[in-house]
């Protein structure tokens, strides 16, 4: 009989962790989500009825766990007490699990298949959630979920349900952060960014047939903390909330959110290279990220939803293959997909043609491409003392409307701006340049990825949302 192949899959992660707009709740329930991993060790101690030893953990991160068993009484532990036990620890997840028996001592890349088919048709089994309410119960405003717990404050009185007691409990009590406002700068503006690696489904199963993933899984996670901690700067604003393989999702200030975008681009790439797990392999790993500006008091959620979603066309542009970041400022207060931002805000249509006001994605490093770096310049520059930007606004205004009175307006705006400040004029045409080689004070409209665009949206949207150094 050979060895037991066990996978389990965290669900509903992102709902248990932003199901309010409450900071301690959003890092409560990030620091019970980090425990999850701590569950499967070599020798795990306790009741001896939950008690299981395992052969050795493939993959152990974000949700997500691959361990083999020797034998299936062991695993049978697993399967009867892993999922119980997470349910039980955090309120609103739900928990997959399969098992194949492998034929060797390690899975091949059809037997991870295998076990990845049977775990998708166990997340498509629906499960009775622990909280589930009656119509006679009281609920949680904020949640909709039965109330477990009452408290005064002051006139008031606070509702509870079970999971946010338990995310309550499980905030750190030295946390610097306690509200969402003691992140926000001082235009009361956030930023919600997600990264993600590029690349793991593909290099996953190469890695297992060299016996090489445990190791890798681990290297890398560490890599990913590493990549963390060094992109942060002296007194920054930021808080973790999902940390680990090759995922971060962090909540910070406005000001600082592109700047530690680069910054944690950049050293996910050298961390990660200096894995010697990947010694042999051509992959190099890089990551996309996403970048949700928004008011502190804007549903979470959403907030997360787009920030993934602006991610995922990072990747989509960049086939997955160098690191870049894409980014949006939300002014609407209804979010259904970025299709329909994209849609209703950022596509222009006069007389003559439609231009796209996404100019991103914007790379770490790539030829042809416009760089982070170059577009931060680019931002600082516009920045200066007689800067055209309230003139810029009305420019695009009148884009819509007429293309050749728009050209027109434009031709004036950069009339004005250079009597009133030359140097400065000269400052943003050269930074302009180093951005896109064909962009100009004068022509600020370019044809990219087979469609015309501007850059002018995203620097006015980055300029109203942070504030001056």
């Amino acid at each position: 009989m050979g060895k037991y192949l066990y996978g389990a899959s965290v669900q509903g992660i992102q709902g248990f962790i932003f199901e309010t707009n409450k900071l301690q709740e959003i890092v409560g329930a990030s620091e019970i989500v980090k425990g999850f991993g701590k569950e499967f060790v070599l020798e795990r101690q306790g009741n001896a009825e939950e008690q299981y030893v395992v052969d050795k953990i493939l993959l152990n991160a974000a949700g997500n766990i691959k361990v083999l068993f020797d034998n299936k009484e062991e695993c049978g532990k697993a399967v009867k007490n892993f999922s119980k036990t997470m349910q039980q620890k955090a309120y609103g997840i739900t928990l997959s699990q399969a098992v194949i028996i492998i034929d060797g001592d390690m899975p091949s890349e059809n037997e991870f298949q295998d076990l990845d088919e049977k775990l998708k048709i166990q997340r498509n089994i629906p499960s009775i959630p622990l909280d589930i309410s009656l119509n006679i119960m009281e609920l949680n405003p904020s949640t909709s979920k039965p109330v477990s717990h009452k408290e005064k404050k002051g006139n008031d009185e606070l509702l509870f349900n079970k999971a946010s007691e338990q995310k309550r409990e499980a905030f750190p009590e030295n946390s610097k952060f306690k509200e969402l406002k003691d992140l926000s700068n001082g235009k009361n503006k956030i930023a919600v960014i997600h990264a993600d690696g590029n690349g793991l489904g593909k290099l996953v199963p190469e890695l297992s047939k060299t016996n090489r993933l445990s190791n890798f899984s681990i290297e890398l996670d560490k890599a990913t903390r590493k990549a963390f901690e060094s992109a942060k700067t002296d007194g920054m604003k930021i808080r973790e909330v999902i940390l680990g393989g090759d995922d971060l999702t962090v909540i910070c200030d406005a000001n600082e959110a592109l700047g530690f975008t680069q910054r944690y681009l950049k050293n996910f790439e050298d961390y990660t290279a200096k894995i010697k797990e990947l010694k042999g392999f051509a992959t190099e790993l890089t990551a996309c990220a996403g970048i949700a500006y928004t008011n502190e008091k804007y549903p979470f959620h959403y907030a997360v939803s787009l920030a993934e979603s602006l991610c995922g066309q990072a990747k989509k542009h960049s086939n997955r293959e160098a690191s870049c970041v894409m980014f949006h400022n939300i002014q609407s207060s209804n979010y259904q997909t970025w299709s329909k931002f994209v849609e209703d805000e950022l596509t222009i249509t006069n007389d003559r043609c439609s231009i796209r006001c996404d100019f991103g994605p914007y790379y770490l490093e790539k030829d042809n491409q416009p760089k982070i770096s170059d577009f931060l310049n680019t931002v600082e520059a516009y920045r200066c003392d007689g800067s055209p930007i309230s003139r810029l606004r009305n420019w695009l205004s009148e884009l819509g409307k007429s293309s050749n009175y728009a050209e027109n307006l434009l031709k004036r705006i950069n009339k004005i701006t250079k009597h009133s400040n030359e140097w400065n004029c000269k400052i943003m045409d050269k930074n302009l340049k180093y951005f896109d080689k064909e962009l100009s004070n004068e022509k600020l409209i370019i044809r990219k990825d087979r469609k015309w665009r501007t850059p002018i949206y995203d620097i006015l949207q980055i300029l109203s949302v942070t504030e001056a150094k």
